[in-house]
């Protein structure tokens, strides 16, 4: 309880309620950032006269608030901790509803693998802004630095912000995705991006935008329902996740781009 008062004021989406009228979910910022969650959520209010009622956090946060029965459901990015979930017992399977790709941004583009990439950041010491929040983006972002560790026996700590090298060229910020972009623009840093978040923002910024086609950059949403509030709402939307939302979710683009996929 004491997390979802702290993210109250952040969002000012989610309320207390045991109504089967309304449904609690917690997601990630990146589904917010992306416009996509809001034409979700409309459509389904629309269809099953269902007042949605949520809170945009990182993965770690939104796993939180389903550990203490806080919401309903999750929306995340982050299959090990999902997985983790589950086997705890808060939920009983990780549905899949969409996916698109982690990418880079920063003042200059990158070419050939991710991992070239964060090692040329590494060497060079390149401005990085890290969200630190334990979100999906944060989770993929340290799998990164520990692979170049392993391979590379690059120097990294494991501390509070999780995770990374050190470095006053490192900035951990511990804030959403739509914070670390604008970061990572005013100062001319990269950093990591889902890339729903990074199509809703490369209008309003400078910065270049790297693709890559290395496995590990797959970015995968799944659905979960927490157990110990299950209801019949949490099954509805997730019966509409995979029918009428699944055509919204691939037909969903930003400035023409498609920006998630589904399979």
């Amino acid at each position: 309880m004491f997390i979802a008062l702290l993210m109250l004021p952040l969002t000012g989406c989610l309320q207390t309620s045991t109504s089967e009228a309304s449904f609690r979910l917690a997601t990630t910022t990146s589904m917010r950032d992306s416009g996509l969650l809001d034409v979700l959520v409309s459509e389904f209010e629309t269809l099953h006269d269902v007042d949605v009622e949520y809170v945009a956090v990182g993965t770690g946060a939104a796993l939180q608030l389903g550990m203490s029965g806080d919401v309903d459901a999750l929306i995340v990015h982050a299959p090990q901790q999902e997985m983790n979930f589950i086997e705890d017992g808060y939920a009983s399977e990780r549905v899949p509803i969409a996916r698109n790709s982690f990418v880079l941004l920063g003042p200059e583009l990158y070419s050939n693998s991710i991992y070239d990439a964060f090692s040329l950041i590494f060497e060079e010491e390149r401005c990085f802004i890290s969200r630190g929040d334990d979100s999906g983006t944060h989770a993929k972002e340290q799998a990164i630095w520990r692979h170049l560790n392993e391979s590379q026996n690059y120097s990294m700590v494991e501390d509070s912000n999780g995770y990374h090298p050190q470095g006053e060229w490192y900035s951990s910020i511990g804030q959403g995705m739509g914070a670390g972009i604008n970061m990572a623009d005013e100062k001319s840093c990269v950093t990591l991006s889902d890339r729903g978040t990074a199509l809703q923002f490369q209008s309003k910024i400078d910065l270049q935008r790297s693709e890559f086609d290395d496995p590990i950059m797959e970015n995968q949403y799944s659905y979960l329902i927490v157990n110990s509030t299950n209801t019949s709402t949490s099954n509805l939307f997730q019966t509409f996740l995979l029918s009428e939302g699944k055509d919204i979710i691939a037909n969903y683009t930003i400035n023409g781009d498609y920006a998630f996929f589904v399979d």
